[in-house]
């Protein structure tokens, strides 16, 4: 996806709920989590937290 950083995994597969192993993270894909937008609200513990890409094509959580 063009303007988002790169989200494929280097070396592992993204895992997905199906597919979990003991000794594998979960992983969630920045475009899955994004679509086309260059930014996200996520909800966690009753606080809102703002991700979003920036310029640099780096990623920035704040509360």
């Amino acid at each position: 996806m063009a303007g988002t950083p790169s989200d494929e995994p280097d070396t592992a597969t993204a895992t997905g709920a199906g597919s979990h192993h003991s000794d594998e993270k979960n992983r969630i894909l920045v475009s899955d989590l994004m679509g086309d937008d260059r930014e996200v609200f996520l909800l966690f513990n009753g606080s809102e937290y703002r991700l979003r890409v920036t310029n640099n094509n780096k990623l920035i959580l704040t509360k």
